[in-house]
């Protein structure tokens, strides 16, 4: 075997180190990538992490909106206009967020993993909206503690108000009362009733043929309550069948109903005892049987009494 020349051996040499240095460039690059597919694997990963997380804010930030909203809803049957005004005006600026949040959710779905600034962009954008959140909810806490303020002022208005109905009721109830007691004890009565039927002659007769006239006399008792002044005293007499006898005293009312008395005769009462007379002179044939004689003042029954004829 021949020996190598130094020429050749410096070749040999140099030959060596190109295959040296290409295997160490190959291993090299096959290092490098594989770092970077390791590099991109795990920065993939972490977009997905970062994606997911992003995602779940975003869902929270919507249910979150969608509770403050709701509260405002359950807060906007009290209070002023200003209020209502104040309201409207969260819930529309709410459904804007809400907007905002569906329409961040699309995009970040949409978003490629290898678009790093957008990635930003959207999570800077999510962290914006729970500042905004923040916001929104110390208002809402605000208008919530307005109107329960003014419910309990509303219900504390509704209890007085109540209470002040419930006393007028009780004092209306009572004057009626006191009004009726006055009233009953101011009404005229009358006592010693008597009656007699006469002849033409005004004697008493018990025979019914020669009857002429009936008498009714009695006294209006004394009674300090009753206002003094002219009175008109009406009697009306029943005969067995019920039927009033008519005559020539004058119309009034009792119980709602207009009443023709048989007769009728102006007094002067001062509040003390005051006798009266009253004649009905017959006008219609008389029956047997018994008699109600009624007599009535001031709207009022102020006196009973009967009597009997016979054949």
């Amino acid at each position: 075997m021949q020996a190598l020349t130094s020429k050749q051996k410096k070749l040999l040499i140099v030959a060596a180190f190109v295959v040296v240095v290409f295997l160490l460039g190959v291993l090299f690059f096959s290092l490098l990538s594989r770092e970077r597919r390791h590099l991109d694997k795990e920065k993939k990963e972490l977009v997905e992490m970062e994606r997911a997380k992003m995602q779940e804010e975003l869902s929270m930030l919507e249910e979150e909106f969608g509770i403050q909203a709701q509260k405002i809803r359950g807060a906007s049957g009290y209070g002023e206009t200003r209020l209502h005004i104040v309201s409207d005006s969260l819930l529309d600026q709410l459904g804007e967020a809400q907007a905002k949040i569906n329409r961040l959710t699309e995009e970040l779905r949409a978003v490629k993993d290898t678009d790093a600034k957008r990635i930003n962009e959207l999570s800077q954008e999510i962290t914006s909206l729970r500042k905004v959140l923040r916001s929104y909810v110390e208002q809402i806490d605000s208008l919530q503690r307005i109107n329960t303020e003014l419910r309990e002022e509303n219900q504390k208005m509704s209890d007085h108000i109540e209470a002040t109905e419930a006393e007028s009721r009780r004092l209306a109830g009572e004057k009626n009362s006191l009004t009726a007691q006055v009233a009953r004890a101011a009404r005229l009565e009358t006592q010693g009733l008597r009656t007699a039927t006469l002849d033409k002659r005004g004697r008493t007769t018990q025979r019914i043929e020669k009857i002429q006239s009936i008498k009714i006399e009695g006294a209006i008792a004394r009674n300090v309550t009753a206002q003094p002044g002219r009175r008109i005293l009406y009697l009306r007499i029943l005969n067995p069948n019920d039927q009033p006898l008519a005559g020539d005293g004058a119309a009034f009312s009792y119980e709602g109903s207009t009443l023709h008395s048989s007769a009728s005769k102006e007094i002067e009462y001062g509040g003390e005892d005051l006798p009266f007379v009253l004649y009905w002179n017959v006008a219609e044939t008389l029956l047997v049987g018994t008699y109600r004689v009624e007599l009535f003042a001031d709207g009022s029954l102020v006196g009973r009494t009967s009597f009997t004829l016979r054949d």
